[in-house]
């Protein structure tokens, strides 16, 4: 018993000879003088996220996703990661999907990057999220730490609003007088 992942591992067993002193009581070699044996592998490997919280500056550019595995396997492994939108959305916060990360043969660390896209809104700090998932891989499943949730940090500053000019003038006939207010960027949504 051993705890590496490894696959089933098959072996023959073959009666080769009858030593004298058995074959002097009457015991013969039949005809089924060969048999496979298999063990079977009951040993697994986890694959997590770690850590599971990341944080990310919204003009830094991508994150990198640190997947780790509880031991390495003989041979190369897929998992899937799926992002999800929180309050960041995909296509305008960050580029995500459905993605198929490599554990090669041996390791048990790998990365995915996900790339972050910088905006002009100030919309405070979002968040999204990623699901990692095994499936048709004999030993390898997901473990406990099958979830990341990774923080945008806003970078756009304080939003500055002020008049358009610094002094106005209307006759006091003119009923109302229009001040023009002017914002140094779009005000988030419902703001």
């Amino acid at each position: 018993n051993d705890s590496l992942l490894e696959g089933n591992e098959n072996f023959m067993a073959n009666i080769e000879d009858i030593s004298e002193a058995a074959a002097d009581l009457g015991v013969k070699k039949g005809a089924r003088d060969s048999a496979e044996v298999t063990i079977t592998d009951n040993d697994s490997v986890q694959a997590n996220f770690s850590p599971t919280i990341y944080t990310v500056s919204e003009d830094g550019g991508s994150v990198e996703l640190l997947l780790v595995a509880s031991g390495p396997a003989p041979f190369n492994y897929s998992v899937t990661v799926d992002t999800f939108d929180g309050t960041a959305g995909d296509g305008s916060d960050y580029t995500g999907g459905s993605f198929e990360v490599e554990f090669p043969a041996g390791s048990t660390t790998t990365s995915l990057t996900v790339p972050i896209l910088d905006d002009i809104l100030l919309e405070g700090n979002e968040w999204f999220g990623g699901l990692l998932s095994v499936s048709g891989v004999d030993g390898v499943m997901a473990g406990p730490d099958n979830m990341a949730n990774v923080t945008i940090l806003d970078n756009e500053g304080d939003i500055i609003v002020e008049f358009e000019k610094s002094a106005y003038s209307f006759n006091e006939d003119v009923g109302d007088g229009i001040l023009t207010l002017v914002a140094s960027a779009p005000a988030p949504a419902g703001g």
